[in-house]
């Protein structure tokens, strides 16, 4: 398969739903928009979350960037992206639940970085293992390809977030720093068709500064791991 990649991809996935894959993928998508960064944002979930959140419009508080829905295209979706890498610097794909589908390690041979959001819940640890075969699967072709586990939904004081982290230092696979606490405010960002970037409560200000010190992080493992 002849990929040549233009643009960036992020590939947000996961195994197991419930992760907040979706939100991770919409916020940073937001980031990075923020950035100056020209960034199309593709639904590749069955689940569609992404469309029905940018379908819900808001007067002036509109999602700014393109969201397009790839989740039928199964194992073509390499020729659907393919269609949009001369035309954006980042490309963020919220891949579907679950490794058994083409989509997830089709979108991971195309991908510079592979981001995994796993809470505190030992689910979604056993639920990586699997995934962390795939990715290591598409690595023998995407030999540039990376991955990172990203900390969602955390609650540092629970007993179960301090084994999660203790349990990640046993896997190979590098964690990013900047973790994302549990908040409301992205339930009430989804709700009214927003981000947390646009919305301007305390919460919302505190989520946003975890948000955008998690895309600066991927960036760097970006701009390092380029070639």
């Amino acid at each position: 398969m002849e990929f040549k990649v233009v643009a960036k991809i992020i590939a947000v996935t996961q195994q197991k739903g419930g992760v907040g894959k979706s939100t991770i993928a919409m916020h940073l998508g937001a980031a990075f928009y923020e950035k100056e960064k020209k960034v199309l944002v593709i639904d590749a979930d069955g689940q569609n979350t992404l469309v029905h959140w940018s379908n819900i419009t808001c007067e002036k508080t509109d999602i700014p960037f393109p969201i397009i829905n790839l989740a039928e295209s199964g194992e073509k979706i390499y020729k659907e992206i393919k269609k949009f890498v001369s035309d954006y610097n980042l490309i963020i794909v919220d891949c579907p639940p679950s490794i058994t589908e083409k989509i997830s390690s089709v979108v991971l041979l195309a991908a510079s970085i592979a981001v995994i959001p796993i809470s505190s819940s030992p689910a979604d640890y056993w639920s990586s293992i699997g995934l962390i075969k795939l990715i290591q699967q598409a690595q023998v072709i995407n030999k540039a390809l990376k991955a990172v586990f990203l900390l969602n939904k955390t609650e540092e004081k629970r007993m179960l977030t301090r084994e999660l982290k203790q349990s990640l230092k046993e896997i190979s696979l590098p964690v990013l720093k900047t973790q994302i606490p549990t908040r409301e405010c992205y339930k009430q960002a989804m709700a009214l068709g927003q981000t947390v970037l646009q919305m301007t409560d305390r919460s919302s200000k505190l989520a946003s500064a975890e948000i955008r010190a998690c895309a600066n992080e991927i960036s760097a493992l970006l701009n390092k791991f380029s070639i």
